[in-house]
């Protein structure tokens, strides 16, 4: 056993994960959800304290020596009396444990309590987080200001538009008169120059407002790609409705994401906008992986795609797998006689092994929402070979 001690969490990153699919069990798997003090759910300290009592009936049914127990155990309640454990979190964790491991990572996904005890780690709640971007970048729009942030490591960082770029209507009208101004004047009388000219209007109020906020965001747009159009990072709008819709129909930068937080952006703090945009993003990428699976199926040639868990399983082990789809809310316990690690603690979950295998080889795994997953399979499989 390792010496355990309490770290600050991480950033879940792949090479990490491998890391942690190599590990020898028994693994402890247990997922934490966030906690502010004075919420109704409950503090880290608390759930792991539970969890704990959980755990010791899981490892007596399985007949796992109870020293092994108390050696496992003994750091997670470290972690529930520590002053951390204690105090609220904004976000969730993950918690690894096992004889030679102690780590903990940070989730952006809300999670319920849970525990998985097995001979490998519980991979699958961490597949979509594991499939966000680095980076990304939030606009807020309105018609008095303009803010585009960074948001990467969990943190939200002002980025200055190039020089040039109005960051408000008042600027922009200032820089360069729209072509939208709706007055006209024509001569009035019997003859031309008779009398005065006299003024018309060809649109409403609104419409002149609307064409002027155009003008405004087409500037705004070209001043976002001089930033963008270098990484190909998506982009997600933050305003109203009516000026996310105006937005939208001057925009020219192609990784906008189709969703927006509606909603004033500039009141509230910068922080309680990333829980909501870290969501389009997970909600994104899961569409599109959604997607890609559709189109391998009707591209592939029907040896490449696989369904059946017995050969998705050996095809993980050997690395013959270059996709991986996991209905999220399926289960399929049993004992693998082909896994990685000698010892079995117990039937585990063998879509979670399927999972494994595959990142370990290279591959890449997916949760994807119930249904998603062609004729109702809980798993699916492109081939590399």
């Amino acid at each position: 056993m390792i010496e355990a001690k309490l770290s600050t969490p991480e950033l879940l990153e792949l090479p990490k994960i491998h890391e942690l699919i190599e590990a020898t069990g028994p693994c402890v798997t247990l997922l934490v959800p966030p906690y502010r003090p004075g919420e109704q759910s409950k503090p880290l300290a608390t759930i792991i304290k539970n969890t704990v009592q959980v755990a010791l009936l899981q490892f007596s049914e399985r007949g796992i020596p109870e020293n092994v127990v108390h050696d496992l155990m003994n750091p997670l309640l470290d972690i529930a009396r520590s002053p951390e454990g204690l105090s609220g979190s904004h976000w969730g964790q993950i918690v690894f444990r096992s004889p030679n491991v102690l780590r903990q990572f940070t989730l952006t996904d809300s999670v319920k309590p849970a525990l998985f005890l097995g001979s490998y780690f519980e991979i699958r709640p961490i597949l979509v987080e594991l499939d966000l971007p680095a980076e990304f970048y939030l606009l807020k729009v309105t018609k008095k200001n303009i803010e585009l942030l960074r948001c990467s490591g969990l943190e939200l960082d002002l980025v200055r538009l190039p020089v040039g770029t109005p960051e408000t209507l008042e600027e922009a009208m200032e820089f360069e008169q729209p072509d939208h101004d709706l007055e006209n004047r024509s001569a009035a009388g019997s003859s031309a120059g008779a009398m005065p000219g006299v003024r018309f209007g060809t649109g409403s109020g609104k419409e002149t407002q609307h064409a002027h906020l155009a003008d405004f965001f087409r500037a705004v747009d070209r001043g976002v790609r001089r930033i963008l159009n270098s990484v190909e990072v998506p982009l997600i709008l933050a305003g109203v409705d009516e000026d996310t819709a105006i937005y939208r129909m001057v925009n020219s930068y192609a990784n906008l994401l189709a969703r927006s937080l509606s909603g004033s952006p500039m009141q509230g703090e910068d922080r309680e906008l990333l829980p909501r945009a870290m969501d389009i993003v997970r909600a994104d990428r899961t569409e599109h992986a959604a997607k890609a699976l559709m189109v391998s199926r009707e591209r592939l040639a029907p040896a490449r795609y696989a369904t059946g868990l017995n050969a998705i399983l050996k095809a993980a082990v050997e690395g013959r797998i270059g996709r991986l789809y996991i209905d999220q809310a399926a289960r399929m316990y049993g004992a693998y006689e082909g896994q990685r690690h000698g010892e079995r603690w117990g039937d585990e979950d063998l879509l979670n092994i399927a999972a494994a295998e595959t990142l370990l080889h290279g591959g890449s795994a997916y949760s994807l929402p119930s249904g998603r997953i062609p004729d109702g399979a809980p798993i699916a499989a492109i081939l590399r070979y």
